[in-house]
């Protein structure tokens, strides 16, 4: 059964439809990009952040470093794997650091907003000015996970996906096969 096409104003409406929510999937992903890129270009100031060079890398920075390193070496074999390139592969790493930021982000609120109810706010914003080592921790343990989870699984679906229809070729039989045959 057809379905019957539509009017001038459906067309209008679906098209603007399908502009406005390709125009918002792209504003999303472009935001997460850029938080990736932040959270990523951001890691060298938390690292170093005394400026006295390598004597101010702590152990905790010194083990995290090696695993990053092996993480990014991963990600880009399986981007080589997966004939992801250069470009996408980033854009996937950047995007998963950036939902990894956004939920930390989210989740930290929260932690504030409840705390914040609490009878005492000041002892809040002690909590929040003094540095704790587990905050450190978490924070590379979160850029660690992106990094992981970043990877890709399959190829891409353009590669899957034969560029050209093949017609079916029947073989030929030649006279001689057939008189040989009977």
């Amino acid at each position: 059964m057809q379905k019957p096409e539509l009017s001038l104003v459906g067309k209008l409406d679906s098209g603007l439809t399908k502009g406005l929510c390709s125009m918002l999937a792209s504003l999303k992903v472009g935001g997460l990009w850029l938080l990736g890129l932040l959270t990523l270009a951001s890691l060298p100031w938390i690292i170093f952040e005394y400026g006295d060079g390598l004597a101010d890398i702590s152990p905790l920075e010194w083990s995290f470093m090696p695993v990053l390193a092996l993480l990014l070496w991963r990600h880009i074999r399986y981007c080589q794997h997966f004939a992801i390139g250069f470009w996408r592969g980033l854009s996937r790493l950047l995007v998963a650091q950036g939902i990894m930021t956004a939920v930390g982000m989210v989740l930290f609120g929260a932690c504030v907003g409840l705390l914040a109810k609490t009878e005492h706010p000041d002892e809040l914003l002690r909590m929040l000015i003094q540095e704790d080592p587990l905050d450190k921790l978490l924070a590379f343990g979160i850029v660690l996970l992106a990094l992981y989870l970043a990877i890709p699984k399959s190829a891409p679906t353009s590669l899957l996906r034969p560029t050209t229809l093949h017609a079916r070729v029947e073989p030929e039989v030649f006279t001689p096969a057939k008189e040989a045959s009977v």
